[in-house]
């Protein structure tokens, strides 16, 4: 990894009131660099082994919960039984689809996303479902 990028994760742990360096640190590299933004602990877990990173599932969900927790990745709502974690920890909305089991990040203006929402509830009245969520203060 690029000496600014690995910088850069530092600096984002380090604000977020984590180490900059370690475990965290490697994983949240290998998170931001993975192609896909919507990742279960399963995808994860695969993902660690492929690149040699050595963790046990549940050091690995612990971990993914406290980069959550402190505002590094978000948590989805998921059609699944696993969580999934977003890498984009910014604010931005979603759609779900139970089939084909996917999700898409929507970086829309607001008015776009009630015409989208509108948009789905005439087409699909009864096969659309809503979730606001508020979300809460990160861990200082």
């Amino acid at each position: 990894m690029p000496q600014a990028v690995e910088a850069a994760f530092r600096e984002e742990l380090s604000r977020a009131g984590l180490p900059g360096q370690g475990a965290l640190a490697r994983l949240l590299a290998l998170l931001r660099a993975a192609p896909e933004t919507h990742l279960s602990l399963g995808e994860v877990v695969r993902m660690t082994t492929e690149t040699g990173i050595t963790v046990t599932s549940a050091e690995l969900a612990r971990q993914l919960e406290t980069l959550a927790d402190h505002g590094l990745l978000g948590r989805l709502p998921s059609t699944g039984a696993e969580r999934v974690f977003d890498t984009v920890p910014e604010p931005h909305s979603h759609l779900v689809y139970e089939e084909p089991a996917q999700i898409v990040d929507l970086n829309v203006s607001p008015e776009t996303l009630l015409a989208i929402l509108r948009q789905a509830l005439a087409e699909r009245p009864d096969r659309v479902e809503v979730l606001v969520r508020f979300r809460r203060d990160p861990v200082e």
